[in-house]
């Protein structure tokens, strides 16, 4: 299944805290899609997602917005 999550108006780390928190209620195989406002998000997810062995399907910036969409 794909979820989607929104954690415009909040900075660093916190979009990345919201997803980890969210995650926990997912299966293996479900894809998150997260939208954040603070540009230093796209980092943060490519790190997490990283360190979790999370598959990145996208990371984009458009309109000032990071949206990053991986699969748990």
């Amino acid at each position: 299944m794909e979820y989607y999550l929104d954690t415009k108006g909040y900075e660093c780390p916190i979009p990345v805290l919201k997803a980890n928190k969210f995650i926990k209620k997912l299966s293996k195989n479900d894809i998150l899609h997260v939208e954040s406002d603070d540009l230093l998000a796209k980092f943060d997810f490519e790190n997490y997602c990283k360190e979790n062995k999370f598959k990145i399907i996208k990371i984009l910036i458009k309109d000032k917005i990071v949206i990053v969409k991986f699969q748990i």
